[in-house]
């Protein structure tokens, strides 16, 4: 893992790097574009040896080479790199990401098994998705949880699949690589503070404190799914956007639409607001440029290209109907039985309104034995699934109000940018999401949002002091229940699985400390085959129980949808967690890094409102 570790960051920056390295940028505009390049390029690169039919050794004899190359470019650069660094902006938001990971190894190392609400499954499908590639699974091969391959797009999967190639098809490995895409998503937000407040002085500080702190950002930091880097990309081509608008640069507004687009290959959250970016670069800005033809036909040139990577591949080995109408949205969509207008109106007020607010009896089917478990799920639910609670129970009204502020009293097209872009945005976010959730669909589609609200509330530090004072208030509460409490259930691992009386299946009995059904829907499926195999073996050759058949097909699904990856790593998924039988050191270190971060808030929020000595 201390090789995986070190080749990340090099292939990560170095290649995208290399090629920006000279452009008129700011430092921290090439820090982001730097990676997003690079990425683009890893993406191609392992998508490329998928498509050629490349197997397991061949990846990874070309992704070894792939990873000396991005050494030998950084070391070409090695000036110019030492030149970014030294900025100021730079050098902070490198050190905010370095203490991000920091906090995000510590819960890493709690986690045992995820779990939280009713959240079940996407987890493992990531994974099969990277072994997809990298081991050259046939597109008939059908994707954990009922899809096809199409009904994600690839580009997260592709990445980790180019380090798996390197360092092993093990989860352990697979969960470092996600993490720490997620957690880039730090970067751009630092990119784009000064474009939410104007010209004043930000501390990325608070940035960090208010992210570390922050349930939905750590959540999607440590949960292996692709949201997080989508986000990364929409924030990072938001920001170049607003930039090139600005300075009337065209590198800039290209680079925009490209990050949109690699957004949109990352997961299709990014699709509201990669149209959004479009209707208004039409409508706005393109009709006021000099070389107007030029720039659009680049624009549209670019996005669909790399658009086309993925989509041409797929249409050829799906069809243009499987590739589209498999999208999760549409296929949940689908299954819905009511008025999907009535749907959309619906999530959307769910999104809203806190559903403790709004119907408490929504949240009864968290009651399980496990009386920590139960506080966790109804709090989990309220962060993840609500757009203005997942900025914090605090936090998410205080950026209300503070945007009221902002944009009824500012003036000009960049304010007016706003005003139009966060309604689009969410309602359009809201109405792409298939299924009826009454819980709230944030976590689906508003993540970017959630972000950029996180990256206004810490750009307008200091605060009032009784702002201050509640914002580490609420922030402690955040912490304390959808952070910390989050990690130390995530540990637990007791599922205690089905037993076998009499030639019998039947459940274990549930103990005072057993989880909710979601929760050991996670926890079975970590150790499916092992359980399987434990259980079939007891059984009589020919018993035709149904629960017989079916622990039968799992172990069919092992070689059908794995390839027999369990049967070759023990019967189960190893976590980073497993490592560990005790989780108390990481708590402790995890409460003195709150409290370091709470002081942090406290004394920056405070400092406006010193009394100058006289």
């Amino acid at each position: 893992m201390a090789v995986l570790s070190a080749a990340l960051p090099i292939c990560v920056f170095a290649p995208g790097f290399f090629l920006v390295r000279k452009f008129h940028w700011s430092p921290l505009e090439k820090l982001c574009a730097s990676i997003g390049v690079s990425l683009v390029l890893l993406y191609l690169f392992e998508w490329g040896l998928y498509c050629v039919g490349a197997d397991t050794g061949t990846q990874r004899t070309a992704a070894t080479g792939m990873t000396g190359v991005a050494f030998f470019l950084g070391l070409l650069a090695r000036h110019d790199i030492v030149r970014l660094f030294s900025a100021p902006r730079v050098r902070q938001a490198a050190l905010g990401t370095v203490f991000l990971a920091v906090v995000t190894l510590l819960l890493l190392s709690m986690i045992r098994s995820y779990s939280g609400g009713t959240w079940f499954g996407d987890w493992l499908e990531h994974f099969q998705r990277s072994l997809f590639l990298v081991n050259g699974f046939s597109p008939d091969t059908p994707v954990f949880g009922g899809y096809i391959f199409p009904a994600r797009p690839p580009m997260m999967n592709a990445i980790a699949a180019f380090f798996l190639a390197q360092f092993g098809d093990r989860f352990v490995a697979f969960q470092l690589v996600f993490a720490s895409l997620n957690l880039l998503l730090f970067l751009p937000c630092c990119l784009i503070m000064p474009a939410l407040v104007g010209p004043r002085k930000i501390n990325v500080v608070i940035l960090v404190a208010l992210f570390a702190l922050s349930p939905v950002i750590m959540q999607n930091a440590t949960y292996t799914w692709t949201k997080a880097l989508a986000a990364f990309y929409v924030v990072l081509g938001l920001a170049l956007y607003l930039a090139g608008w600005r300075k009337a640069n065209a590198a800039r507004s290209i680079a925009a639409f490209v990050s949109l687009s690699a957004g949109v290959l990352v997961h299709y959250s990014a699709g509201p607001y990669l149209l959004f970016a479009a209707l208004h670069y039409l409508l706005v800005v393109w009709p006021g440029q000099q070389r107007r033809l030029g720039e659009l036909v680049a624009i549209a040139g670019a996005g669909t290209l790399l658009l086309f990577t993925w989509f041409g591949w797929s249409i050829h080995a799906y069809g243009a109907r499987e590739t589209f109408a498999s999208n999760t949205s549409v296929t949940s969509a689908r299954r819905y039985p009511g008025n999907n207008i009535v749907k959309v109106g619906a999530n959307l007020l769910d999104t809203l309104v806190p559903v403790a607010l709004r119907d408490p009896t929504a949240i009864e089917s968290f009651d399980q034995p496990n009386g920590w478990g139960e506080v966790r799920d109804i709090a989990f639910a309220q962060y993840q699934n609500n757009v203005i609670l997942g900025m914090g129970i605090v936090g998410g009204p205080i950026v209300l109000s503070l945007l009221w502020g902002a944009l009824r009293g500012g003036a000009g097209d960049e304010p007016r940018f706003w005003m139009v872009l966060i309604p689009f945005s969410v309602l359009i976010g809201v109405a792409v999401v298939g299924e009826r959730d009454t819980l709230g669909v944030a976590h689906l589609t508003l993540l970017p949002m959630e972000a950029l609200g996180l990256s206004f509330l810490a750009a307008s530090f200091p605060l009032r002091r009784s702002l201050a004072l509640a914002v580490m208030c609420g922030c402690a509460i955040d912490f304390s229940f959808g952070v910390f409490l989050q990690a130390r259930v995530e540990h637990l691992d007791e599922f205690g699985g089905p037993i076998v009386v009499e030639g019998r299946i039947q459940d274990s009995p549930r103990r005072s400390d057993t989880l909710s059904a979601a929760a050991q829907r996670n926890s079975f499926r970590k150790h499916q085959f092992a359980i399987s195999n434990h259980v079939t073996q007891q059984l009589p050759s020919q018993s035709d129980d149904r629960s017989a058949k079916e622990f039968r097909a799992l172990q069919d699904e092992d070689a059908m949808l794995w390839h027999g990856w369990f049967s070759q790593h023990g019967g189960s998924v190893e976590f980073l967690g497993d490592a560990t039988d005790s989780m108390e050191a990481q708590s402790f270190l995890l409460l003195v890094l709150a409290v370091a971060l709470e002081w942090k808030l406290w004394r920056t929020g405070s400092r406006l409102f010193v009394t100058p000595s006289r």
